[in-house]
């Protein structure tokens, strides 16, 4: 009678070897005895004992409860699919909510392959972009400021990650260590024909210096939101201005010619002879009156003169 079996394979030795660690080695397997090694198989009977004594044997299942069992498991994996959709169709609605693409970075443009954990933790769990101006939840999850502060105001208060209570009040700042692993990520400009690797802290600067070299050729790089662009705005103010310089000297030219010099005298002939044209009479009138009661020069065969001429000018179109 032996305290161990005359056959037993390698991993068996091991289990044993270490439930029996504190006691001598040689009493259980003693120096003189001679070990017979065989590859694992079922014949081994430490493992076979062991299983036989410990594993239930398996009761042949019911029909109908077999029937049941499967039925339960095809509605639990219809209900998974369902839910699955679900949080996909949630994150796709929050997305659309935080409608962001065109203020916050991608991921894409990150200059370094970093780890998929890594990329989640810098990036926002609304929009999956960079971190923008980012914010803790009371729940330690992270997002940027406008994504979560527009989930907050359309879906409600609670955090969008995991549906605790959240309000605008409780977001604060995520800690220093953080935003300084934050603003010394590596990113690609995305500019065409840049490329250049800048860090994220610096990204703005280096994006303001694009816009100014853009302006100084006279275009904008993105036309954001349908608004006007800016080179089309300088041109129309700059051609203002040169009609307006234009305007100024032939007023004054005809003024030293005509009128002795008097600018105001055909400035208000001019503004009269506007709104003549304009059958805004009743102004017309008012200012004439103020004309010849101030003296300004006005003589009344030139008021006849232009009441003639707006007159004839009238009759055209009747």
């Amino acid at each position: 009678d032996t305290i161990h079996p005359t056959h037993f394979c390698h991993n068996c030795w091991n289990v044993v070897q270490g439930k029996f660690s504190n006691s001598p080695c040689e009493e259980y397997f003693p120096r003189n005895g001679t070990m017979e090694w065989h590859p694992h198989s079922p014949s081994c009977e430490v493992c076979g004992t062991s299983f036989r004594g410990v594993k239930r044997k398996k009761q042949a299942l019911n029909p109908q409860v077999s029937k049941k069992l499967r039925i339960a498991a095809g509605r639990a994996r219809k209900t998974r699919r369902v839910r699955n959709t679900k949080r996909m169709n949630h994150k796709a609605l929050m997305k659309k909510i935080a409608n962001c693409n065109k203020i916050h970075l991608s991921t894409k443009i990150l200059a370094v392959d970093y780890p998929v954990d890594f990329v989640k933790s810098i990036s926002c769990q609304v929009c999956e972009h960079i971190l923008a101006d980012p914010v803790e939840t009371t729940c330690q999850h992270l997002f940027c400021r406008v994504c979560i502060l527009k989930c907050l105001k359309v879906m409600g208060s609670f955090c969008p990650a995991c549906r605790y209570p959240c309000f605008p009040t409780d977001l604060v700042s995520p800690v220093k260590s953080f935003l300084s692993i934050l603003n010394s990520l590596a990113v690609r400009c995305p500019v065409k024909g840049c490329h250049e690797e800048v860090l994220l802290g610096k990204y703005c600067h280096h994006l303001s210096i694009h816009k100014e070299v853009e302006d100084k050729e006279g275009y904008v790089y993105v036309n954001k939101g349908g608004r006007p662009r800016q080179h089309l705005l300088s041109l129309t103010r700059r051609a203002q201005k040169h009609r307006l310089r234009e305007l100024k000297l032939q007023v004054k030219a005809f003024a030293e010619k005509e009128e002795g010099g008097d600018v105001k005298s055909v400035c208000l002939t001019l503004f009269l002879l506007a709104l003549r044209a304009r059958n805004e009479h009743r102004q017309a009138d008012e200012l004439e009156a103020m004309m010849q009661g101030k003296g300004s020069g006005l003589h009344p065969a030139v008021c006849l003169a232009i009441r003639v001429n707006t007159f004839l000018s009238c009759s055209q179109y009747h």
